[in-house]
């Protein structure tokens, strides 16, 4: 038994041997095999990436800030009115008819006219102006009117009014009195005493009587004259 056991493992160690080196010669086959499709496919990997890497962004330079827009200003909101109370109502102007007259239509009826008096007192416009005349003389002045017919005239007053300013407050001028004559005269006053080589100007005022007081008027004033 001892001798049938030992032959046949011996015939069996061969076989295992052989199939030992059997798959190690497949493994390594297996290998060689298998390396040779990896080296390629990682070169189509490599190749892959670099034909598919990005190319390079370029950055254009940041434009300049624009100045800001300014806007026009908006339109006011129109103002809408309040609605109207219910049975409240606001009546609206309306214009009416205008009558309005041609200047060349006659219209209305012409003023009763006084014929003026011939006589000199009563030439005088309203508002009165009278004009006196002055004659000049070495240091004096004789200055002449005609009378005014009014009925509320009184009297007269003449101030002689140097042309010449002085510094400081002006002196009071030359004041010459005259009444009222009884009829259509002529009145006459004489300065003395006056600047010779200035000019004067002759200012003549009316006393007139009303229902309250007296008052003096300004009638008129001359022309400037120079005193000889």
């Amino acid at each position: 038994m001892a001798r049938v056991t030992a032959r046949a493992a011996a015939r069996r160690a061969p076989r295992r041997v052989r199939a030992t080196g059997t798959a190690a010669v497949l493994s390594a086959v297996g290998l060689i095999a298998l390396s040779g499709p990896a080296a390629a496919l990682g070169a189509q990997v490599v190749a892959a990436r670099a034909t598919t890497a990005p190319a390079p962004v370029a950055v254009a330079p940041a434009a300049p800030a624009s100045a800001p827009a300014v806007s026009a200003p908006a339109p006011p909101a129109p103002v809408v009115p309040a609605p109207a109370t219910a049975g409240l109502t606001v009546s609206v102007p309306r214009p009416g008819p205008i009558d309005v007259v041609p200047p060349y239509v006659p219209r209305g009826a012409a003023p009763e006219l006084e014929p003026r008096p011939d006589t000199p007192c009563s030439g005088y416009s309203r508002p009165r102006q009278i004009w006196p005349g002055v004659v000049p003389g070495p240091g004096t002045a004789t200055v002449s009117w005609q009378a005014d017919a009014s009925a509320d005239v009184r009297g007269y007053r003449v101030q002689a009014v140097s042309q010449r300013l002085v510094g400081g407050t002006q002196p009071a001028p030359p004041v010459q009195l005259a009444p009222q004559p009884a009829g259509c005269e002529p009145v006459t006053v004489t300065f003395a005493g006056l600047e010779p080589g200035s000019a004067y100007v002759f200012w003549l005022e009316e006393e007139i009587e009303d229902a309250y007081s007296l008052r003096w008027v300004q009638a008129g004033r001359s022309t400037p004259v120079v005193i000889g």
